[in-house]
Order: structure tokens, then C-alpha cells, then sequence
């Protein structure tokens, strides 16, 4: 069951946003007052949610004057939805990939539903964690049918420096022809709250994943949950002009 998002910690989102987008270094933001008026809150949640923005050093509270941004906007790293994790690996410099977890375990009914295999039966799993610039950006579960993964799990140094797609045709000596994803917006939960520095209930984006060889079997399944302060997805469209919405 989804927890709900506390009220302070929405609050605390939207300012965030706000102070990224609006203001610049030194500006003087509204009043706790101003605010409970504004978000129809009480005093004690805007508190709540200003403490936040302060331990996180976005802003500064000072008696007798008020309260002010104190940190530039938060570069976000900018990728196409299928390109973000090969862009932490090469193309980031300061952008890389920790290995949390390589091991062999069985199937949830999910999971063999993505992989087509049956439910219960040995698949390779790998939880990893992109950081750009020393903060977490995205975690990422990936799974692959046993006789695909098995032998890669045994190369941690190749997880941390290589994309699964990558070693799959490289070491494996399969051929990805295809990729199915779909984004949602989601809330973070204890699995990987932690790895990415976010509260629970934070809002975030996860992508599924799932690539195929070129006779249309599954071979990799991934989950990725992208932190939202930090990523904004750009889709070409190849030239094709859309309907006006």
C-alpha cells in the first residue's frame, strides 16, 4: 500500500520548484504567513516544509529580516528516456554507476510475465545506482532469464562501467533489435528512497523497460526510478508534426 505524501512535504516540493525556476541567489521568498495563506495550510506544515528546504541548503533564515534563496538552480541532466544511463557512463564526466547488488534469484509472477519465462525459474537481477556529480540521480533493477545474465553477474567491474544492453551483445553475443519503455509518475518507496537521498514519498519517474532480440524474445527487463528534481526527458519526434492539442 502507497503511503500518502505528507501535506509539509508537498509544500516543500513546490517551493523548491518555485525557488529553482523563479528567483535567484539572495531574493527574499514570502513570509510562513504569506504562505499559509497561499497553500491554505497551517503554520506548523509550512514550518515543516521550510525546515526541509533549509537542511537542504536552499535556503537561509535570518531573525529580524526574513528568509532567502541561498543556492543556484539545480542543473538537470537532460537525456532522451532511452539514453540515460549510456549518458552517465560516457558522456558525463563527472557521471557514474555504482553497483548495489548482482546476484541469482527467482521470478515474481511480473517479472516472468516481462521476461516470459515461468514464474519461480532462476533469473539474473542487478540493482545500480547512477550518480552525476556525486549526488544519486537514478536507480535502476534489471533483470535478465538465468542463461542470459548468469555469466555476466560474475563481471562486477564491467556493471559498473557498462550498460546491460551493451554487455548482453558484447559478452552474451545477442542482438537487441527492440525496446518497449513506459514513464509514469510515481511516488518513492523504501526499496530505493534511500539510494537516491529522497524521503519517502517523494515524486519520481519510473521508467519499465523491457529489450528484445532479434527473434522478439525478452532478454532484459529494467525498472529505473529517476529522481524528478533532476532529469527532464526530450523526446524527437523525427520530424513529424503533431496535432495541435
Amino acid at each position: 500500500m502507497k503511503m500518502p505524501v505528507p501535506k509539509y512535504f508537498v509544500v516543500r516540493s513546490i517551493l523548491e520548484a518555485r525557488l529553482e525556476r523563479d528567483y535567484s541567489v539572495g531574493d527574499k521568498i514570502p513570509t510562513e504567513l504569506e504562505l499559509c495563506r497561499e497553500f491554505e495550510v497551517s503554520r506548523i506544515t509550512i514550518q515543516q516544509a521550510l525546515s526541509l528546504l533549509e537542511s537542504d541548503g536552499l535556503i537561509k533564515r535570518e531573525q529580524g529580516r526574513g528568509t532567502f534563496y541561498t543556492r543556484p538552480p539545480t542543473r538537470r541532466q537532460d537525456a532522451k528516456p532511452n539514453q540515460l544511463l549510456q549518458s552517465l557512463l560516457r558522456n558525463q564526466p563527472n557521471g557514474f554507476a555504482r553497483l548495489i547488488s548482482a546476484r541469482m534469484t527467482t521470478a515474481s509472477a511480473r517479472i516472468a510475465e516481462r521476461l516470459r519465462v515461468e514464474k519461480g525459474s532462476r533469473v539474473a537481477a542487478v540493482d545500480r545506482v547512477g550518480f552525476i556529480d556525486g549526488d544519486p540521480v537514478i536507480f535502476i533493477t534489471a533483470y535478465m532469464p538465468g542463461d542470459v545474465g548468469a555469466e555476466l553477474l560474475k563481471d562486477e567491474a564491467a556493471l559498473t562501467r557498462s550498460t546491460l544492453g551493451s554487455l548482453v551483445q558484447s559478452a552474451a553475443g545477442i542482438r537487441i533489435s527492440s525496446v518497449v519503455q513506459t514513464i509514469a509518475a510515481t511516488l518513492a518507496d523504501p526499496g530505493f528512497a534511500g539510494h537516491l537521498g529522497l524521503e519517502l514519498g517523494a515524486p519520481v519517474l519510473e521508467g519499465e523497460r523491457t529489450y528484445y532480440d532479434e527473434d522478439g524474445r525478452p532478454v532484459i527487463f529494467s525498472d529505473a526510478f529517476y529522481r524528478a528534481d533532476r532529469h527532464r526527458f526530450v523526446v524527437d519526434l523525427n520530424g513529424a508534426v503533431p496535432d495541435p492539442l
